[in-house]
């Protein structure tokens, strides 16, 4: 429906639950008409009639002719205090399909409408209830796939990236003073506008990791695998069962009894992981096993953090420490394992360049406490990595990316510095504009677009 064409005399209604069939419906309406249309088809079971004032009641929805549709929960909420500052109903009833919709067909006949994508929020918006920023916000929580974005997106009142902006900001205000100076000192041009390069392309960069943020919340990106490698019977299957808290894995003494890749789900920190138990690294002619074997060094090479197990009793083998030496640079944890056994010794110095140490027995479950925060730990320093803008700030931060990148083109090019500096102001001006004040139009065609029906 087009903003264009909404009534917003008429009463709406829409199914404001999940999808049918389910254990309850709730169905909405809102509007001038709200306790009109309520009073002709729900009827208490204490025998009062409907008025307008904030109640519940409990009581049977009728159609026209009197046939019963369904016992029911009646909430009212009468305007401006409710969530679209209009006189409002809701309708808990049984979540059957065949009653929600000659529920609706009821509505329908009382003159009730049907609501536009995103209406009861455009209503709650005119009526004072909601600003635009929050509405552009509220699009983001329905869009949130984990707890971790939740509180990125509930913490952007905190100011971090208005605060961000301003070091980006600094860094066009750099680039401006040397291209100033270029304007005035002609003979020098070569050497000054070289020395804004520098600070223009930080700027890039950080800006274009803040929009690559906002694209991969929005776009649902892969979840993230947690890789669990080592060499045969040092552990990892019980590491993998203690992690997630229940067996899932074979755990037996008998070395190779992994000789698959399993994968199950895990939350850390509010987000999201794939944790991956691999086969053992070891030289194997058994045609399964090998499969098994380079089907885990190939989800190793593709993990965002991985941890190294060892058996602590025999020490790093010389394949261990080439899985260091190959993927060291990836965020990693090395586990020292079967602390439990007399021949377990304190991890050597060989392990301690570059690498997070955790000492514990998989087995009886010691020391896992301790893995778990130092993980936690370290997968939530990497997740806090900058702030969360809205859509509309993504897009403004787009149009300032252009600017920039446009800028930078012309300087490669050795432009006039007044030109240059003409086109620096300009992506000051589009970069300040990422935090200005976030206006209706900005978020209207979200709202409308993509809003869920009766939200």
């Amino acid at each position: 429906m087009l903003r264009k064409n909404l009534n917003l005399e008429t009463s709406i209604f829409a199914l404001a639950s999940g999808a049918l069939p389910s254990a309850v419906a709730i169905e909405k309406i809102s509007g001038s008409a709200a306790f009109e249309i309520a009073a002709q088809l729900f009827f208490p079971h204490q025998g009062e009639k409907v008025r307008r004032e904030r109640a519940f009641r409990f009581g049977e929805l009728r159609d026209l002719s009197g046939q019963k549709i369904d016992d029911c929960l009646m909430l009212s909420f009468v305007g401006p205090h409710s969530h679209s500052g209009e006189d409002s109903i809701e309708f808990h009833c049984h979540g059957s399909e065949s009653i929600v919709r000659k529920l609706e067909d009821v509505l329908l006949s009382l003159g009730a409408v049907p609501a536009g994508r995103g209406e009861f929020v455009y209503r709650a918006y005119l009526n004072g209830k909601v600003t635009a920023s929050e509405m552009d916000s509220l699009g983001d929580v329905y869009l949130a796939r984990e707890t971790a974005d939740l509180e990125k997106i509930y913490s952007r009142k905190d100011g971090s990236l208005q605060k961000k902006v301003a070091e980006l900001r600094e860094n066009l205000i750099r680039t401006q003073a040397i291209l100033d100076t270029a304007v005035d000192f002609s003979e020098e041009y070569s050497t000054v506008v070289s020395q804004a390069k520098p600070p223009l392309i930080q700027t890039i960069h950080e800006c274009s990791e803040i929009i690559q943020r906002y694209s991969v919340f929005r776009g649902g990106a892969l979840v993230p695998r947690l890789v669990i490698a080592g060499r045969p019977n040092a552990g990892k299957s019980s590491l993998f069962n203690a992690l997630l808290g229940r067996y899932r894995a074979i755990v037996h003494e008998e070395a190779g009894t992994t000789r698959d890749v399993i994968e199950e789900d895990i939350e850390v920190v509010g987000r999201r992981w794939k944790l991956v138990d691999t086969a053992g690294f070891r030289q194997s002619e058994e045609i399964r096993e090998k499969e098994g074997i380079e089907l885990g060094e190939n989800f190793l090479s593709s993990a965002s953090f991985w941890i190294l197990v060892v058996d602590g009793s025999l020490g790093l083998s010389p394949k261990e420490e080439e899985l260091i030496r190959k993927y060291g640079d990836k965020p990693h944890l090395i586990v020292w394992n079967k602390q439990d056994l007399k021949e377990w010794h304190v991890p050597g110095q060989q392990t301690a360049k570059g690498s997070l140490i955790a000492s514990l027995s998989a087995k009886t479950g010691e020391g896992i406490m301790g893995l778990w925060n130092l993980l936690e730990g370290e997968l939530a320093r990497r997740d806090a990595s900058g702030p969360l803008p809205t859509s509309v700030q993504s897009r403004r931060l787009e149009g300032a990316l252009g600017s920039m990148k446009h800028l930078l083109a012309k300087l490669e090019a050795n432009e006039l510095p007044e030109y240059l500096a003409e086109l620096n102001r300009e992506a000051s001006a589009s970069l300040d504009s990422v935090v200005g004040q976030i206006g209706v139009e900005d978020v209207l065609d979200r709202v409308f677009g993509e809003f869920c029906i009766g939200k």
